[in-house]
């Protein structure tokens, strides 16, 4: 015995020098600059896809290949096909049909998959102001886009009228209201200056707030009827020229839009919950708690002036009740006066509802190591016009996708887990498309989906945002690190960065409506709290708020626990829903060599690779972790908000007594967030066990040590995937139960953006704090579970 020792311990010191050499290489190999192009070694830690699932034809590199393949050519060929004329939902089959033998032609599975919602369309509009004891009529609103000479969308035939989408049926009557932009906030205004809405056409401005919910709040307050109308100073010629001589809304553009209660469920009113199939029971048009029931038209900011006119010298002068609520219009004259008016005005929309057939179409490239797991990229396809921003540019870039996937396919190359490609239906009229297809399948989803990556309006303008679960934001850095930015020697990502920085908010792409009713929702709802604009976020890295709703990544992610992303660039967005979201002035003012939509082309089909063919999928829990910590300490100051405003209902002890109750439960968040951050680095240990002692693509000689590396790596994989699953409340948010993400979901008066801790900030703006100490509780209790299904091996 004795004897051995010696040679033994000599023999480890000889093992403990060569390791201490490969660490030294390893660390010099590191700091090597690295080429323009990276390979797939440098995208994972792991060997990848780099050839050694039996189907990658020899060790082919995707990542590098795909860089290359995305076209500009064929990016303006796909864009000027979708938007070459309105395409609105269920009367789009035409592209359906155009979209899934693309898909084919590539050489993928594809079919389509139809539902059949409840939505309506125009019949007849009107909007005249006249006297009604003698019927003279004084103004008749035009609601017609004016022909832009040379921009063939303007002119289509098939354009629509004034119109929102799932709007009640109405013709009503009564004295005119100006309201600024309709908030909750706007009409307590009112009510304070002793001016009531009730029995009203109240007369509002788009921005700042979901066009649904200036409708509901109208309602609330007792109006009859509301006009929505487009105000220069928000998306026209205060901004700068206006279409057709710059990107700008010009005086007969109006906003078109759905008016669907999407904070209370998206997707078809009559089959909350459940799939819209054609055999599918509905309840009641009446039952349905996200349609608005008082009829509501936009307007241009043409047609809005004489409205505006009529209430000069009525009321109480606007900037009386507080000077934000002059816009633009008083260049030419108006005061902006609140009313009510002496005349009055007539609102008619005549829609018909009806079910109507919606196709999504579905793409399927079958992984070659765990098909049933999936990745799923998905945009929308339809449009309320010819839509070449919103969404044909993302539309555009799916199918090029499509192709380079095929193109990949041709050298050999199979994804190690499946990827769906969908192009959704019928998002505009409330994300009715995609989340049909999440309530159809969400069994399959909660069981097999790693991640959605949403690409929407995918080009709107040149300022890069993403919106996405803390876990992609590791990976959306390492990807834009690898996409050359154009003319330029920058990265993606260095320009996102620099932008990021300069900016005192994050990109407002998170959702359309809360952000593109025009520019002024910047600052009238940050996208991003102040505490995580500031201390809560690294100033080194890129800003990525969270997700709300707004697009089609809502379903997945609030409602069936599938962590999302959703990322494009941002901008002008002055013909947003009008007929001048054309393909000339996409290529005029917005992108006009398409350099942009290859961008999001090559960010988005690197995601979509990663994701499928990482060995490792490359989700950072502890950066999920560590932005819980920040998640709380906004919680906490939304709490402290309510607390103060609940003062004038309790003597100050009292209020404080709340406080201090309030304050202190959070203890349960805190502790539970702790806890998930010591878990998530137990994780992040596994990983780095696997690279160290197996490797991550489990290539070894030996079937009982393989055994064990691929039982660890599926572990891993399926801890990553599967951690938003935890935060998913089966029994919702109170009051809004089909959203049931408990971490972050749709404010109730936050249009789309996004409420953190929703069930517990929302029993604090109830001043109901025995339900926010039960929520807490309850919501640290499922963070709990979270954490130890991260430590689960």
């Amino acid at each position: 015995m004795a004897t051995g020792g010696a040679p033994r311990r000599k023999a480890i010191a000889v093992l403990l020098s060569a390791a201490a050499a490969l660490v030294f290489i390893w660390a010099a190999v590191s700091l090597l600059p690295a080429p323009q192009y990276v390979l797939w070694s440098s995208f994972s830690s792991g060997s990848g896809s780099r050839g050694n699932g039996p189907a990658n034809n020899g060790g082919i590199d995707p990542a590098q290949i795909f860089l290359h393949i995305p076209s500009t050519d064929h990016l303006r060929h796909n864009l000027q096909y979708y938007a070459s004329g309105t395409h609105v939902a269920g009367i789009n089959t035409s592209q359906a049909l155009y979209t899934k033998e693309y898909f084919e032609k590539q050489g993928i599975d594809s079919k389509i998959v139809e539902y059949y919602p409840w939505m309506n369309y125009p019949i007849d509009q009107k909007v005249v102001l006249f006297n009604e004891t003698t019927y003279e009529i004084f103004y008749k609103a035009g609601l017609k886009e004016d022909v832009i000479p040379g921009d063939d969308a303007s002119e289509d035939p098939n354009n629509l009228p004034a119109f929102h989408g799932l709007s009640a049926n109405g013709n009503v009557t009564g004295k005119l209201v100006y309201a600024n932009y309709g908030a909750l906030d706007d009409f307590e205004a009112l009510a304070d200056a002793g001016i009531s809405v009730k029995d009203k056409i109240v007369l509002v401005r788009y921005g700042g707030f979901l066009r649904g919910l200036k409708v509901k709040a109208a309602a609330m307050y007792g109006a009859r009827g509301v006009l929505i109308y487009s105000d220069p100073a928000d998306d026209g010629y205060v901004k700068g020229k206006v279409y057709p001589d710059g990107p700008w809304r010009p005086e007969s553009s109006f906003q078109r839009g759905s008016v669907a209660l999407i904070q209370e469920y998206p997707g078809d009113p009559l089959t909350p919950g459940y799939p819209a199939t054609k055999n599918a029971p509905h309840i009641n048009p009446k039952d349905a708690k996200n349609i608005n029931r008082i009829p509501s038209l936009p307007l241009s900011y043409r047609d809005a002036q004489p409205l505006l006119q009529a209430l000069q010298g009525y009321g109480k002068n606007a900037s009386d009740i507080n000077p934000s609520w002059v816009g633009g219009l008083k260049s030419k004259g108006v005061e902006y006066w609140t009313g009510p008016s002496a005349l009055d005005v007539n609102l008619l929309n005549k829609v018909e509802y009806k079910m109507t057939p919606i196709q999504n179409v579905i793409a399927r490239i079958k992984g070659w190591e765990d098909p049933e797991r999936a990745v799923i990229i998905g945009n929308h396809r339809d449009a309320w016009c010819a839509g070449a921003s919103d969404p044909s540019s993302g539309s555009a870039i799916l199918l090029e996708l499509a192709r380079a996937f095929g193109e990949l396919k041709k050298l050999g190359w199979r994804p190690r887990r499946s990827i769906i490609l969908a192009s959704w239906d019928a998002e505009e009229y409330g994300l009715i498309g995609s989340t049909e297809w999440v309530e159809e399948n969400i069994d399959w989803l909660r069981a097999n989906a790693v991640g959605y990556v949403n690409v929407d309006a995918a080009v709107g303008g040149s300022t890069f945002a993403a919106h996405a679960s803390p876990v992609f934001k590791d990976l959306l850095y390492k990807v834009t690190k690898q996409v050359p930015y154009p003319d330029s020697n920058k990265t993606l990502y260095d320009v996102w960065l620099r932008e990021s920085l300069a900016s005192s908010s994050a990109a407002p792409l998170l959702a359309k409506e809360h952000s593109k009713d025009s520019a002024v929702a910047n600052s009238v709802h940050s996208p991003l709290p102040q505490d995580m604009q500031s201390s809560g976020y690294s100033s080194k890295t890129p800003v990525i708020p969270p997700l709300g709703a707004g697009s089609d990544f809502t379903a997945f992610m609030a409602h069936a626990g599938v962590s999302s992303l959703h990322l494009g660039f941002d901008g002008d967005e002055g013909a947003y829903h009008s007929n001048y979201d054309s393909f000339a002035r996409m290529t005029a003012f917005i992108d006009p060599e398409m350099k942009l939509h290859r961008v999001v082309a090559q960010v988005w089909g690197l995601l979509a690779i990663r994701l499928a063919d990482d060995a490792v999928v490359d989700f950072n829990v502890v950066s999920y972790a560590r932005e819980l910590k920040h998640y709380i300490n906004e919680l906490k100051k939304h709490i402290s908000l309510q607390l103060k405003k609940s003062e004038k209902y309790t003597t100050p002890s009292s209020a404080d007594s709340m406080e201090a109750i309030a304050v202190k439960n959070l203890r349960h968040l805190r502790a539970a967030q702790r806890q998930l951050l010591v878990n998530a680095h137990l994780l992040e240990h596994d990983k780095r066990r696997l690279r160290s002692i197996y490797g991550e693509d489990c290539q070894m000689s030996s079937r009982h040590r393989r055994a064990i590396c691929l039982k660890l790596r599926e572990s891993i994989n399926d801890r990553v995937s599967q951690l938003e699953r935890h935060f998913i409340d089966p029994e919702g948010i109170p009051g809004r139960e089909w959203y049931k993400h408990v971490l972050v979901s749709p404010g109730r008066w936050m249009g789309y953006g996004f409420q953190l801790f929703p069930a517990i900030a929302e029993a604090a703006e109830d001043h109901d704090w025995k339900k926010l100490r039960q929520h807490e509780k309850h919501t640290a209790g499922l963070i709990h579970e979270a954490a130890w299904f991260l430590r689960d091996v």
